[in-house]
């Protein structure tokens, strides 16, 4: 594992303290995973500094982008071509087609055995610091049976391993308050909403545009369950005088723009968002219906916002996956912003707008320069990558991405999967994945085997899916029960690419029934599609 040493970042310094705080040419100062300093010019920089190791980015540094919503164990999985347009989140997850090509791949096989599920763990880690991301929600595993996050590369908002940083808290079904259980688990709720040591409690909320949807609002309303501590994902079926409310008692908002247009056909009245004032977030959700990352989602904001008369400028868009993110888990006064004694998770992308904003909303994966977290570099140009970890060489990754040598160092202590690399978790997913029921086979043969020898043979590595829930409690059409019946699992499934790019992943856009021309369009051009 390489120390953690001094060294001195040089660029374009996007602070994101306040609007048009940028420093044109400044460095920072990295020690001990922390910003300990900031010059503004070069000739200020003092001597006992100028001994210390100085990349020269020649881009923008950006805090590290910041993922409030993302249910990252599925990101192996490709775009799905939405059947039809929802009016809630308790109707798509009973289509035939998710059932089949989305949980059951998951659910019962590449997260269900070890040589799968640590590739699965890899590869969506390294998928989304490709994409700039240095914060994201975590990743539960089993690991010899025990349940806990997984702690890699990246930093987790559930369990950021900094005493500075309160933990929070997630629940991903809907609360319902009905029938003879419903004081249970209203009174459940209201204790994970306070639990001591916590901060954020990230609820899925109001996921619709219907007033079923809604009704998820009145349901937290009527039981005196929303406090500063809440954070509303989606909030899609809220009304102007909601997100008010919202904003009276402290809750903020993660708003997913993407995933919103492919399911509902629409997404958050911005209009309304600006003006109630409260703080909002943007997350990418899931590759299956969302974006693959953080700059695309980016994309597919500014799209939205400029669609409903531009409320929002490109700061306040920018702001909201850096500084805004950091308000929304209650970090503000560690991250988020580039200030001394903060600490040093940050993000160089390649300059190629002037406007330091407009410069990371249009950035795609081969702009993206170097991705710091704790001060350590994580994933970048192969040139700061090997001049940073000159003393841990044997760590570090090469990879390809559009025609770039970049390089990736995931090596992370308590790692369960330090010995697994990309490029093995790219070629044990294509091969899973190519043929999921020869693969069940095998390991079911590995299985009695152990069984024979007198072993275990259970995983002793394996997923833990945090968007599998009952549906039990939520109404839906008659004409929906069809859809329950069990359906038998795809043959196989194509492994996304960690990037947007390719034919298929354009084919899939081209496909969806639920999102304009317009957005469409747009997001080829942003790729020169």
């Amino acid at each position: 594992m390489s120390q953690h040493k001094p060294y001195l970042l040089g660029g374009r310094i996007v602070t994101m303290t306040v609007e048009h705080s940028v420093i044109p040419n400044g460095y920072i100062l990295i020690e001990d995973g922390t910003i300990a300093r900031i010059y503004e010019r070069a000739e200020d920089i003092i001597e006992a500094h100028q001994k210390y190791r100085v990349i020269e980015t020649h881009g923008s540094i950006y805090p590290g982008m910041i993922d409030l919503h993302n249910h990252f164990v599925y990101n192996v999985l490709p775009l799905w071509v939405v059947p039809a347009s929802y009016e809630n989140r308790s109707q798509w997850p009973r289509h035939s087609e998710y059932r089949s090509g989305v949980r059951l791949p998951i659910k019962t096989v590449i997260g269900k055995y070890s040589p799968s599920a640590k590739a699965l763990v890899r590869y969506v880690e390294t998928k989304a610091l490709l994409g700039g991301t240095t914060t994201g929600q975590g990743i539960r595993t089993r690991v010899k049976g025990g349940s806990k996050l997984f702690i890699g590369a990246m930093r987790n908002v559930e369990e950021p391993l900094n005493d500075n940083l309160r933990p929070a808290g997630t629940r991903v079904p809907d609360l319902h308050v009905g029938g003879a259980t419903a004081q249970e688990r209203i009174d459940s709720f209201r204790r994970l909403l306070n639990r001591p040591g916590q901060g954020a409690y990230f609820y899925h909320l109001s996921e619709g545009i219907d007033e079923a949807a809604r009704q998820h609002f009145f349901n937290l309303k009527d039981h005196d369950l929303i406090n500063q501590n809440l954070v509303g994902i989606h909030c899609l079926g809220l009304a102007a005088q909601d997100l008010k409310y919202l904003t009276e008692k402290g809750a903020k908002v993660v708003w997913s723009p993407f995933s919103n247009q492919l399911l509902y056909g629409r997404t958050i009245d911005l209009n309304s968002l600006k003006e109630s004032g409260v703080k909002f977030s943007i997350g990418c959700d899931w590759t299956p219906t969302g974006s693959k990352n953080l700059l695309q989602e980016l994309k597919v904001a500014a799209h939205a916002n400029s669609e409903q008369g531009s409320p929002f400028s490109s700061y306040d868009l920018v702001h909201a996956v850096t500084a805004g993110a950091a308000h929304v888990t209650g970090w503000a006064d560690q991250l988020g912003t580039i200030e001394e004694g903060k600490l040093a998770d940050l993000l160089i992308v390649r300059d190629k707008k002037p406007d330091a904003y407009l410069n990371l909303i249009a950035a795609t994966e081969p702009d993206v320069e170097l991705v710091v977290v704790a001060g350590v570099p994580r994933y970048g140009n192969r040139t700061f990558m090997h001049a940073w970890h000159e003393t841990a060489m044997a760590l570090l990754e090469d990879i390809e991405i559009s025609g770039q040598t970049k390089a990736l160092f995931l090596h992370a202590p308590t790692s369960e999967i330090n010995d697994v690399s990309f490029a093995a978790a790219c070629e044990t997913l294509e091969e899973v994945m190519s043929d999921l029921y020869g693969y069940v086979d095998k390991m079911d043969q590995e299985s009695s085997l152990l069984l024979a020898f007198g072993e275990d043979p259970s995983p002793e590595f394996s997923i833990e899916l945090d968007n599998e829930f009952d549906l039990d409690g939520d109404i839906f059409r008659e004409e929906e029960h069809a859809l329950l019946a069990d359906v038998p699992m795809v043959p196989f499934v194509d492994l996304d690419s960690p990037i947007v790019e390719g034919a298929n992943y354009w084919q899939r856009i081209e496909s969806q029934k639920n999102i304009p021309d317009s957005l469409r369009d747009w997001l080829k051009a942003c790729y020169v599609i």
